[in-house]
């Protein structure tokens, strides 16, 4: 094979990789669009817990603060510095500087659980920006039902050890979205449920009472709910 032969040959090869490659990101323009800059493995100290909503990449759908919706890109959030980071197709692991309102993850997050979860933010402000407010949308309807999901974190240095162990913790508190966006706490209780659901007090009463419920636990409250979102 003579010089220009194979100059011509080198050419046509980096002409069809290119493009493959901008077919693939036509195909998925997430990929353009989510502006990412690569994840470098902070290696300085060693993990306890874990500052992900879950550890392992999922399929989800993702909706940009302006409402485009991106399907099926491979995500997972790290909560504490709420960095989304997804999975390019060469694999390489990449942070999206992509304004995010919601993640829909739609694979398992466990062998025993199948059901989707939606990740999303309360306010105008990305979840993928700093110190945005995480919420687990539980139940939607006339009331949402919502877990704020926090991850804090603490380092500590064993006595002549030269290694920090940075210890992850994760805290969920329960809230409810209102008619009119605003964010409440979401007290048990029955004396709470029928002030917090004052519209429809005289209907919520009769089902707690029928149903037995002492109304002291969560998923008591939540079954409330349920029925006071049907009443619309």
């Amino acid at each position: 094979m003579n010089i220009r032969t194979l100059l011509l040959s080198t050419a046509l090869l980096v002409a069809g990789a290119a493009k493959a490659q901008l077919s693939e990101l036509g195909s998925n323009p997430f990929m353009s669009d989510a502006n990412g800059r690569p994840m470098y493995l902070q290696t300085n100290y060693r993990s306890e817990g874990s500052p992900f909503y879950h550890d392992a990449y999922f399929l989800a759908d993702l909706t940009s603060i302006q409402g485009k919706v991106y399907p099926k890109i491979k995500v997972k959030l790290n909560v504490q510095t709420n960095e989304l980071l997804y999975m390019a197709p060469d694999g390489t692991e990449m942070i999206a500087a992509l304004p995010v309102r919601r993640i829909r993850f739609l694979g398992l997050l466990n062998e025993n659980d199948n059901t989707e979860r939606i990740l999303e933010s309360a306010t105008a402000q990305p979840l993928n920006t700093p110190n945005a407010a995480v919420y687990e949308l539980v139940d939607s309807g006339h009331v949402s039902l919502l877990k704020l999901i926090r991850i804090t974190y603490s380092d500590n240095k064993e006595f002549n050890q030269s290694s920090i162990v940075r210890n992850f913790k994760r805290k969920e508190t329960w809230h409810l979205r209102m008619p009119d966006g605003t964010i409440t706490k979401f007290e048990t209780g029955k004396d709470a449920l029928l002030t917090t659901l004052k519209d429809k007090q005289k209907e919520v009463a009769d089902y707690i009472e029928k149903e037995g419920l002492k109304c002291r636990s969560v998923d008591d409250c939540h079954k409330v709910l349920t029925y006071y979102n049907s009443l619309f």
